[in-house]
């Protein structure tokens, strides 16, 4: 509704009670204050968008592009682009803000989704400043946004980075449980029937249930914390650089089985691999490799000897033993 007085008081024609019944919505709750502010700064923020695509596509309707005489882009027009924005641009400018002002008080039907697809990474940026990066075939909610900042891991893998605000705890619930931290960055990962905390800088506590009752940790930088059921917990020193290069589209594998390498390719690619030969199963792999590029990591097994090539189509590739691709 803010941007929809923001779009009618720009226009040349406003009346006396046009003003009026602003004035009366402005003072019908506290939470419009906020959000017609939060309008008029993102208004001015637009002011560094004018080659951004989508208010490009704006522009070009509100002219009528194609469809005769252009017409005279005045301040009304502007300001129905600008309330078009709220849904033209999600997670940018007006969508961004509006997760602080009226949003946050939307019932959960209308809580964000973001996600991605297989083989996609996408980056979002939150009304806090804070950042969320989400991996291959992943989704995040973000639930609530008032003393606590809360989202939830729906599937998939994500990295967050936390702006700092000591009075409203940033919280991501991943299945039964839930990491809280105030400003830190961290990864989460869920699968099916383990989850997988990575802590790059700061601390954050998880909470979730136990057959003892609730149970909490705290995690320092430079650990992970790996949870396969409720009872199994453990927390592990590890290299942070290694486990959040998928960050930068890369997968970095230090001495680990074919099998699980198999495994973790496959998550970034539609075009599947598959090991023929079991043998094949426990042989060490290391190197970096680009995620979806599956040709070349089969390329770079068969340079070194490691695997070969049974059979290939456009949905899967099928690993074989070299012994046994020259029989």
């Amino acid at each position: 509704m803010a941007a929809t007085w923001f779009a009618r008081l720009q226009g040349d024609d406003v009346s006396p009670q046009d003003r009026r019944d602003f004035q009366q919505w402005l003072k019908a709750d506290t939470r419009h204050g906020t959000a017609w502010d939060d309008v008029r700064a993102a208004w001015d923020d637009l002011s560094g968008l004018e080659d951004d695509p989508a208010l490009a596509a704006l522009r070009a309707d509100a002219l009528g592009a194609g469809e005769g005489a252009p017409r005279r882009l005045d301040r009304r027009t502007l300001g129905l682009a600008a309330a078009g924005l709220v849904a033209a641009v999600g997670g940018t400018v007006l969508g961004r803000r509006w997760l602080d002002g009226e949003k946050a008080a939307s019932p959960a039907a209308d809580e964000p989704v973001f996600t991605t697809a297989v083989g996609e990474r996408s980056t979002f940026r939150l009304a806090d400043n804070s950042v969320v990066t989400l991996s291959t075939d992943s989704a995040v909610r973000v639930n609530h946004w008032g003393k606590e900042r809360r989202l939830t891991l729906l599937r998939g893998q994500a990295y967050f980075q936390v702006a700092k605000d000591p009075s409203r705890p940033f919280v991501v619930a991943a299945g039964d449980k839930r990491v809280t931290a105030v400003g830190t960055a961290f990864d989460v990962r869920l699968e099916p029937g383990k989850l997988s905390v990575t802590l790059v800088e700061g601390r954050v506590r998880i909470a979730g249930a136990s057959p003892q009752g609730e149970r909490r940790v705290e995690m320092s930088a430079g650990s992970r914390f790996v949870a396969a059921d409720r009872a199994d917990w453990a927390i592990a020193t590890v290299d942070t650089a290694k486990e959040a290069a998928w960050l930068q589209g890369r997968l970095v594998f230090d001495g680990e089985p074919l099998s699980s390498v198999v495994a973790e390719m496959n998550r970034f690619s539609e075009r599947k691999l598959s090991l023929a030969d079991p043998a094949l199963a426990a042989t060490p792999v290391s190197g970096v490799f680009k995620t979806g590029q599956i040709d070349a990591f089969v390329a770079a097994l068969r340079t070194y000897g490691l695997a070969e090539v049974g059979r290939s189509d456009d949905k899967q590739v099928e690993l074989v033993s070299p012994a046994r691709a020259n029989l």
